[in-house]
């Protein structure tokens, strides 16, 4: 027997649809926080359920109303998987719009089953369908703004675009008229066949692989965000500063040291969870002011670190004093309370290729305990030269 005859090519397709879809159902299980993951897993089991219903149709030659059936199963997986990544992605997905398209097949099948039985034009709706939608679902992937999982997204959108052209390839390949039935030993179904077998494995596995590279992206940042703030924590602060002082060794950098003032006295006043309020307020604040290239972090308690690259002197304490005008500008409403707070802020200016973090630090804190020492709310700033004298 020809393995590569259209039975067996529809045999190998169901039987690998099934294979992955146990892999999807378990991915469903441990993703389910992830909106689309369900819809996507159940479109990939109607999938199966369609070529499986290929075969049997091929094997008992069964009923018209059976093919129409088998039709709309197949396309319901197709439209099931474009939805469920567009879910996914958190795109806006028009269910009414999806509902009318399929509304639209719906009727072109059953007018061309019933009434024209054309095999040429019914193909021709089915994969002009099928690729439409591919078509929308590459456009909901390209459309997402999220940055965590783009390499697997877009390779994801490359297979839906080469289903797209499959698709629209084997109209062409049906225009010779050799073809009837997906049963017909010709090229343009051998052909579509192995190309299908090999796209939808594609699919679902780059799918899984966006699952998954998000499932990590989010993972690394729970780890390096502050939970309350929402702002780097100490330790992914000192990462980032360490690779940032390593890769540039050229220019002038800033950090400054911002402490509240007072922040004990605030807490023992009104409570834990105003002071965590001022927190919240303060990281907000800061983040505002600062460029795409600054950085950041909570250091402990009520210290903050902002780092400047490329900032030298002149600008470094001017870029210090607003960060501390604004603090102290801001109010804070605690329910039905208007609270305030200030900072004191110590900042050191230095070449990056001479000087460690823990040097940047060392100075950044003790120009912060004379801005203390000093009556607080105030910038104390340090320089060190790029050579001695």
């Amino acid at each position: 027997m020809n393995v590569f005859n259209s039975d067996t090519m529809i045999m190998m397709i169901a039987m690998s649809s099934l294979l992955q879809s146990i892999v999807l159902v378990g991915l469903w299980f441990s993703a389910n926080q992830y909106k689309g993951i369900s819809t996507y897993v159940v479109g990939n089991l109607f999938s199966c359920l369609s070529f499986t219903g290929f075969l049997v149709r091929n094997l008992y030659n069964l009923s018209l109303e059976f093919r129409l059936i088998n039709n709309i199963i197949l396309i319901t997986a197709m439209f099931l998987h474009v939805v469920g990544i567009g879910r996914f992605l958190s795109r806006k997905v028009n269910l009414t719009a999806w509902f009318l398209f399929f509304i639209g097949f719906l009727l072109s099948q059953f007018y061309l089953i019933y009434y024209f039985d054309d095999y040429f034009w019914r193909n021709v709706f089915i994969l002009l369908t099928v690729a439409l939608a591919y078509g929308i679902g590459c456009k909901y992937i390209l459309e997402t703004k999220i940055i965590s999982f783009r390499v697997t997204s877009q390779s994801l959108a490359i297979i839906l675009a080469a289903g797209s052209l499959l698709f629209l390839l084997r109209i062409i390949l049906l225009l010779d008229g050799e073809t009837q039935s997906i049963v017909d030993a010709t090229f343009a179904n051998g052909f579509t066949f192995l190309s299908l077998f090999i796209v939808d494995f594609l699919r679902n596995g780059f799918f899984v692989l966006m699952v998954s590279q998000r499932m990590y992206a989010e993972l690394n940042q729970l780890a390096e965000m502050d939970f309350l703030t929402q702002v780097f924590n100490r330790g992914a602060t000192a990462r980032h500063l360490n690779t940032y002082l390593k890769r540039h060794p050229n220019i002038d950098v800033t950090l400054i040291l911002l402490d509240i003032d007072y922040f004990k006295k605030i807490n023992d006043t009104y409570g834990h969870d105003a002071g965590d309020r001022i927190l919240q307020e303060v990281a907000r604040v800061l983040e505002s002011q600062l460029t795409s290239t600054d950085l950041l972090g909570r250091w402990g308690g009520e210290e903050f670190i902002v780092f400047l690259p490329n900032c030298p002197v002149s600008n470094a304490r001017d870029r210090a004093e607003a960060l501390r005008a604004n603090i102290e500008q801001n109010q804070v409403y605690y329910g039905l309370k208007t609270l305030s707070c200030t900072m004191s802020l110590g900042v050191v200016t230095a070449p990056s290729h001479i000087i460690h973090l823990d040097d940047l630090l060392k100075q950044a804190d003790i120009a912060l305990y004379t801005a203390k020492h000093n009556g607080r709310n105030r910038v104390e700033c340090l320089t060190i030269p790029s050579s001695p004298g």
